[in-house]
């Protein structure tokens, strides 16, 4: 059986970004980790939306920002007495991502 790893045809990459997400428009702030051209981890302790949603992601990068549909994944709730040890948030998959954005996260 594949582990979500091997599924990924593209590696993702260590860095953060800031953004914001929410169902209809980007209200919560939070950090973007394991970033690739195709989706990244959302780290987050609230709120965590279940697989199959449609969430709008709006990321900050030096040229700006740029909102994305995605979809999650995959997501995992950790009591926050646990987030040192253990990352809270949602796995997205990007939706037709700006050419510009993923133009940056090539360049990562």
């Amino acid at each position: 059986m594949q582990d979500q790893r091997s599924k990924r045809a593209e590696e993702r990459k260590f860095k953060r970004v800031l953004l914001r997400f929410g169902l209809e428009a980007p209200e919560y702030r939070a950090t973007g980790i394991q970033i690739s051209t195709q989706g990244m981890f959302i780290s987050t302790n609230f709120p965590i939306y279940a697989p199959g949603t449609k969430i709008m992601i709006e990321i900050s990068i030096p040229k700006g920002f740029y909102t994305v549909q995605a979809i999650v994944r995959h997501a995992k709730k950790v009591p926050r007495l646990l987030t040192s040890k253990e990352r809270s948030g949602m796995g997205v998959e990007f939706i037709s991502p700006p050419q510009e954005l993923l133009e940056y996260l090539t360049s990562l």
